[in-house]
């Protein structure tokens, strides 16, 4: 036992390792490794990810008939003796030129052929079964070897070990407290005697973010991962995967970022990215997630998202662009993604991020001291059913049968409109530089439905306030501006250059930019089936006649609303009459006083009696992180006395957060480079 060889078990997923040998300790550098896996000497049976691909076959073949082949215990690479390889798969043992010849081995790069299951079996021993070829370690006289048996002598003890070599992760560089975050206001002091129960969760909401959107129109505009089965030195590696040599070939990236020709390079030092205004770099990897929950973030909506028209127009999609299907991609990842963090907290239900369905599953969970997370939809042509010449493509039958199909992934938020008018009803305009984001959505919902924006004079009525929009918190999309141009929808009379379309502004003639669509009929059946099954409601981009009807349907039902991203819900009227009826209004995140101005605005909004709750009603922020949206920029003269720094429900101290060799300061330059720095921007704030 003193001559073992000692292995860290770092999980892919439930149930499956990776087996990291001490052995690494002495190699130095970064990024390097010893697993225990299966060899490849052809290079025939990984892609370039490490993924398994169709030649497994062969492998499993060449050697299932292997038992009891042994190797020696310091793991030095060895091949099969050529006759087995010969009785498996023909004299020579080649496939092509090749000379497969595999046997156990160790690897220097996480793969599949690296992957273990652990399968009970029997008192606290485990068969440790290679995920690839279904075969077991087996030890005999102090040499480890495979086997295809399942017996006794298959079966492991696991035995603790300390000093042991540690995988690569991110650090979430908080100190906790033994008791964990708090969990209600009553728990801390300082809120004692302010009108307060045992009710109020203390913490913080993110009413909307994309974290599933690397998967998105398509798949491939974003690069980065939110976790991934070989951790982060694969899930944040290099960004020319997607966007090739310096980034040139990411023209979502070049487009819509300032980020010019950058160094490609992610794990492990950052040369260039992620910063707060690159867009198509992942910002939400999960530890970073995790140092936000730990400063009290209680609410995670998560809105899968797809725009189908832009899909189409991806050159790299490598998923379905049909919008059913695109959002259950995103769905099965968020599902996945909860199962591998509860993977490195311990087993099924461990995490601390949790998929939630209903107000009394979600306060149960925070309850545990656990973060949870609501899955939405946002979604262009929503649940299939656009329309097109002002017919519906769907029945109600169909929109019912769409919306348990989401049920069943677990959504319980919908966006009824989002960009484009759909069956449902009209869209937000939106009412940026008609060159730019606007004739872009213009002409793509000319492709979506067939006709064309029809504005209208905004009627002054109980929503219009001062204004009639708020302008979008960014521009991003200089570049689907061209591809839509490319396309030339409009035939021939359709101008070739984004300066050519200013002639044919639709909004010409119109002092206030109002959508003539309002709520359909069909759009009223949506809104009623929605209520019957307690989902949340989202106001945000659908028209101001669609916004109001919502509003005057809910109220009969005292049924609250939602308006997640700011003014993307319409005019400050609309949206003070939603918080009247019990609704949450939030804003974008913002930096020191402007995020405070927001704030004191959002939460000092009237409303009814029958919602007053407290001494004051509260609102969350959304991030839009990964959903082509700025994070807060620079928050101003750096604090020198911010780090380190304490939640505010003081039980977590927090210090400058690294991952692999970066230190992400709030102040180094980048603004809010990733999720985890609202812990730092709320300190700042």
């Amino acid at each position: 036992a003193e001559q073992a060889s000692a292995f860290f078990l770092k999980p892919t997923q439930l149930g499956s390792y990776l087996l990291l040998s001490d052995y690494q300790r002495s190699l130095g550098g970064v990024g390097q490794k010893q697993l225990l896996g299966i060899s490849d000497p052809a290079g025939e049976l990984l892609d370039e990810l490490g993924n398994i691909v169709g030649e497994a076959g062969i492998l499993v073949r060449a050697i299932s008939d292997m038992a009891d082949y042994l190797v020696d215990p310091i793991l030095a690479s060895q091949r099969l003796g050529q006759d087995i390889a010969d009785q498996v798969i023909g004299a020579g043992g080649l496939i092509g030129d090749n000379d497969i010849d595999p046997g156990l081995a160790t690897v220097n790069q996480a793969n599949d052929l690296a992957v273990w299951n652990l399968l009970a079996h029997g008192p606290e021993r485990f068969l440790i079964q290679s995920q690839v070829t279904g075969l077991n370690l087996h030890a005999s006289d102090g040499l480890l070897g495979l086997s295809g048996a399942s017996g006794d002598e298959q079966a492991f003890e696991l035995i603790a070990a300390n000093g042991c070599a540690e995988y690569p992760e991110v650090s979430t560089n908080a100190s906790v407290a033994q008791s964990g975050p708090a969990r209600y206001l009553n728990e801390v002091a300082r809120f004692q005697g302010m009108g307060f129960d045992g009710d109020d969760i203390f913490g913080y909401v993110d009413t909307h973010a994309h974290i599933s959107a690397y998967e998105f129109i398509g798949g491939r505009i974003n690069y980065g991962d939110p976790f991934h089965k070989f951790g982060i030195d694969e899930a944040m590696k290099d960004c020319s995967v997607n966007h090739g040599p310096m980034g040139m070939t990411g023209v979502v990236e070049q487009v819509t970022s300032t980020m010019g020709p950058h160094e490609t390079r992610g794990w492990p030092d950052f040369p260039y990215w992620p910063v707060n205004n690159s867009l198509q770099h992942h910002q939400s990897y999960y530890r970073w997630i995790e140092r936000s929950f730990l400063a009290g973030q209680k609410i995670l909506v998560n809105d899968l998202v797809h725009n189908e028209v832009l899909c189409q127009l991806n050159p790299q999609k490598e998923n379905d662009c049909d919008a059913m299907p695109a959002i259950a991609l995103q769905a099965q990842r968020m599902h996945e993604m909860q199962d591998y963090i509860d993977a490195q907290n311990g087993g099924p239900g461990q995490g601390w991020f949790r998929i939630v369905t209903s107000p009394a599953q979600a306060r149960q969970v925070i309850g545990d001291g656990k973060m949870a997370v609501i899955l939405g939809v946002e979604m262009s042509k929503v649940l299939n059913c656009g329309e097109f010449e002002g017919v519906a493509e769907c029945t109600s039958a169909e929109m019912v049968q769409r919306l348990d199909e989401l049920a069943a992934m677990d959504v319980r938020s919908l966006f009824p409109v989002h960009k484009f008018d759909n069956a449902f009803g009209g869209h937000l305009p939106d009412l940026g530089n008609p060159v730019g984001i606007a004739g872009v959505l213009y002409v793509g919902n000319l492709a979506e439905t067939g006709h064309p924006v029809e504005y209208e004079t905004c009627p002054e009525d109980e929503y219009s306030g001062n204004e009639t929009q708020e302008p979008p918190t960014l521009d991003p999309l200089g570049l689907i501006d061209q591809m839509l141009f490319q396309l030339d929808y409009l035939g021939e009379a359709f101008p070739d250059s984004p300066e050519g379309f200013e002639q044919y502004d639709p909004r010409q003639g119109t002092e206030h930019l109002c959508n003539v669509r309002g709520l359909t009929p069909f759009g009223e059946d949506l809104v009623v089936e929605l209520m019957r099954r307690g989902w949340m409601i989202e106001t945000d981009h659908i028209s101001r006649k669609a916004a109001a009807r919502i509003l005057q349907m809910t109220a009969v039902e005292n049924y609250p609303v939602i308006n997640s991203h700011g003014g993307w819900g319409g005019t400050q009227a609309l949206r003070d009459r939603l918080v009247v009826q019990g609704g949450m209004s939030s804003d974008f995140a913002g930096t020191r006083s402007s995020w405070v101005d927001r704030l004191n605005r959002d939460c000092g909004r009237p409303r009814g009696p029958e919602f007053l709750v407290g001494p004051f009603g509260g609102s969350g922020f959304a991030t839009d992180v990964n959903g082509i949206a700025s994070l807060p920029g620079n928050p101003g003269a750096a604090d020198p006395d911010l780090y380190p720094f304490t939640s505010v429900d003081g039980r977590t101290v927090f210090d400058v957060q690294t991952t692999g060799d970066h230190a992400f300061s709030l102040y180094e330059g980048r603004g809010v480079a990733h999720y985890g720095l609202y812990a730092d921007l709320i300190a700042d704030m």
